[in-house]
């Protein structure tokens, strides 16, 4: 019984290094490496893909992670004249993604109120209605002299 286990484990250690490839330190140096480059950011315009809202005193970009003011200035206005027909009221918001830059928000600096930074739009490159609900819709419906 035990030759029997000898010859197997025998026989799977010849197998094993049979297989096992050995590299040479030249072989090594010339194998290629692949950087992952970080993307690149000419002039500080960068992507934003949001949801924008404009109200008569403030224009905001809500991003997965961020909220920005948005400067208002032509660039939002066309901004906003575009995504007028996509909302069902004005305070509805709009799926958007933009090129532009961020600058330290005057506001926040002068005031200490508002979004730390500030989106200055240098390209609008898409507009389209908000998919995400964030009201629920009950079926009933209230009259005011009810609610106390």
């Amino acid at each position: 019984m035990r030759t029997i286990l000898s010859i197997i484990l025998i026989a799977m250690v010849a197998v094993s290094c049979k297989n096992q490839e050995t590299t040479t330190p030249e072989q090594e140096a010339t194998t290629p490496v692949v950087e992952k480059k970080e993307p690149i950011i000419i002039d500080n315009v960068t992507t934003f893909k949001g949801e924008f809202i404009y109200s008569v005193d403030a224009a905001v970009l809500t991003t997965k992670n961020d909220m920005y003011a948005v400067r208002i200035d032509e660039k939002m206005q066309e901004l906003q004249e575009l995504a007028l027909p996509l909302k069902k009221s004005q305070y509805d918001m709009v799926n958007v993604i933009l090129k532009g830059e961020l600058v330290p928000n005057p506001l926040k600096i002068e005031t200490g109120e508002g979004w730390d930074q500030m989106l200055i739009i240098e390209e609008i490159l898409e507009i389209t209605p908000a998919t995400s609900i964030t009201t629920i819709n009950s079926g009933q419906t209230i009259k005011l002299e009810e609610v106390k």
